[in-house]
């Protein structure tokens, strides 16, 4: 079965980072929900971090640290199933919802076709309205 997006929901700018003063937040993030016509719910996550240097946000990459204490880039995007979201809610109450639920308890994740998908739907019809 050949995948597409059967419909999205774009929160863009969702949450910044806290600031002090007049400075601008470090980091901005952007969430997409996605539901695909195989049934499944995608969140999908970027974020842009400000560089004072050139005065601009620029998109970043995602890090994580294996069992070794090295670093490890994980891309631009992070994605995973967004089983209990319901499309157009307040994004808020599901985030507050979503950190109720331990990562160690999350064990199944998109597939690369979804992965794909979502990331080209993305990249063509959302992006660059997030700048």
């Amino acid at each position: 079965m050949s995948l597409f997006v059967k419909k999205y929901h774009n929160y863009p700018k969702a949450l910044e980072t806290e600031t002090e003063g007049d400075e601008k937040p470090s980091e901005l993030f952007y969430f997409c929900f996605f539901e695909l016509n195989n049934g499944r719910k995608i969140c999908f996550q970027t974020y842009k971090t400000y560089n004072e240097k050139i005065d601009v946000y620029q998109w970043n990459t995602f890090m994580n640290v294996n069992k070794d204490g090295e670093d490890l880039e994980i891309g631009e995007y992070s994605y995973s199933y967004a089983n209990d979201y319901e499309f157009g809610e307040n994004f808020s109450e599901w985030f507050e919802r979503s950190l109720k639920i331990p990562a160690h308890e999350v064990t199944e994740y998109p597939t690369d076709q979804e992965s794909k998908c979502v990331i080209e739907y993305y990249e063509k019809n959302i992006k660059q309205k997030n700048n």
